[in-house]
């Protein structure tokens, strides 16, 4: 949404927003209460969320955060939660635009770097479903997009 106001802001200097232009405000307003709540749902769970998402995916692999005999687990739990939380702020502003510059793209050429791609592709094909635990049906749909970018950025 900040990205989309940003773009409004411009095009429309000097005159009135189009009918079409004002489109996304009322999709957002329509939304906006039930993106507060998943937005605190997700922050208030956090810690649950990630030792969910650690255990289906340990279950997966046991070694999934080693690096040969390194464990990376807390490297690991920490770029997850930090995903989680600018992914949970995405949601809520409704920009996924700044979620993919302002963290996925700097984050998958670190991943690449460090050849982390098999946790990073487990991590998000987990992570959806563990968080449908937390949210209703409508919450869930609303986290999906910013879930999806991450799975195909960070693979």
């Amino acid at each position: 949404m900040l990205s989309q106001l940003k773009r409004l802001s411009i095009e429309a200097d000097g005159c009135y927003a189009t009918k079409e232009e004002l489109t996304f405000l009322n999709s957002y307003f329509d939304s906006v209460r039930q993106r507060i709540s998943a937005y605190e749902k997700i922050r208030d769970a956090e810690e649950v969320i990630m030792d969910q998402t650690e255990a289906r995916l340990k279950a997966v692999d046991p070694q999934v955060f080693h690096n040969g005999t390194q464990d990376c687990s807390e490297i690991c739990r920490r770029d997850r939660q930090n995903t989680l939380r600018h992914s949970a702020a995405a949601m809520l502003f409704n920009d996924l635009d700044r979620l993919r510059d302002g963290l996925l793209v700097w984050q998958g050429t670190i991943i690449r770097a460090i050849e982390g791609e098999y946790a990073s592709t487990l991590t998000w094909r987990e992570m959806p479903e563990v968080l449908r635990e937390h949210l209703t049906a409508e919450e869930a749909d609303l986290m999906m997009p910013a879930l999806h970018m991450n799975q195909a950025l960070l693979k």
